[in-house]
């Protein structure tokens, strides 16, 4: 942005709420009226809601919400504008800083993905796009399968207590309010049979969305923790108190596995009891949710009273 702009937006927050005339800032800023037009104009179009009055001048109604980039850096997160995908860019970060551990947050995903291909709504201003690079040692990767359920539970937890949003969970890493989408988790694994070389446990959470803010498409289908809660979010916070309970979690479930979320994650879900479809692989299973294992497979049993152990996949 450029320092034309910077003083603007100052003056107009000093006076937030009073209208400053063009003439006032053309004379403090040096710059002649068509050029304080011209940048209250682009101001716009990052965001800023600025009112102008003929014989009044212009007046600050409310600023973008932009994620606080030097408290993002000076709390290990690498922040970046727009990215692809934050788990891409993760990856990228493993494959090049061997041993580096962090958190990548980005304001924007142009490529933001789901589970099995499907793509995440990610614009900017709204959500809260991350991922956490973990390399936690002595764990293999098949003691890592339950660790979106862990996530998931956790962050349904977080929005109980602090927002008493009334947030679920769908087996496997589905956040939910009712049955609308607020959030979503994607992790992968790089390692070998007894060992992890990196986790990337990418998380993608709709914060201060409002309904017009989704495609049409979406708009049945998602929701957001302000159109459940009703208030604005500061999301910078958001992510910094996340942030710390999934690390804590993280910690705790490599040195104890599922065990101690299991619980959490029964108190919390929104599937066990109910009849459902999964889809694993090209196969597709229907019938009742009866438990969930203690490695956090489910437990489906069918229309002939089997019981089927499902170890992935999505219920759809």
């Amino acid at each position: 942005m450029s320092k034309s702009k910077e003083l603007i937006i100052m003056h107009l927050r000093n006076n937030k709420g009073a209208y400053l005339s063009g003439a006032y800032l053309s004379s403090t800023l040096n710059i002649s009226r068509s050029a304080v037009w011209k940048n209250v104009n682009e101001l716009r179009n990052y965001g800023y809601l600025i009112n102008a009055k003929a014989g009044y001048g212009y007046r600050l109604e409310s600023e973008p919400d932009r994620l606080e980039s030097e408290l993002l850096l000076n709390n290990n997160m690498h922040y970046l504008k727009t990215v692809d995908s934050t788990n891409f860019e993760a990856r990228r970060i493993a494959e090049k800083d061997e041993g580096l551990e962090c958190i990548i947050v980005a304001e924007e995903q142009l490529k933001g993905r789901g589970r099995i291909g499907s793509s995440w709504y990610s614009p900017p201003h709204s959500g809260l796009w991350f991922s956490m690079l973990l390399r936690p040692e002595f764990i293999s990767p098949a003691k890592t399968t339950s660790i979106t359920l862990v996530i998931a539970a956790v962050l349904a937890e977080f929005f109980n207590d602090k927002y008493t949003i009334p947030a679920n969970v769908k087996w496997p890493n589905d956040l939910l309010v009712g049955n609308k989408k607020i959030g979503g988790i994607l992790t992968e694994i790089k390692g070998e049979s007894d060992r992890i070389e990196y986790l990337i446990i990418g998380i993608g959470l709709n914060v201060n969305q409002q309904l017009s803010d989704f495609p049409v498409e979406l708009e049945p289908l998602a929701s957001s923790l302000y159109l459940q809660s009703g208030r604005f979010i500061n999301r910078t916070e958001l992510l910094l108190d996340l942030t710390e309970e999934l690390k804590t979690a993280c910690a705790l479930f490599f040195r104890e596995g599922f065990a101690p979320f299991y619980q959490l994650w029964k108190k919390n879900n929104a599937t066990l009891g109910r009849h459902v479809t999964v889809k694993y692989g090209a196969k597709t299973l229907n019938g009742k949710a009866i438990d969930i294992k203690k490695d956090g497979a489910l437990l489906l049993q069918d229309n002939l009273c089997i019981n089927h152990i499902i170890n992935y996949g999505d219920i759809i």
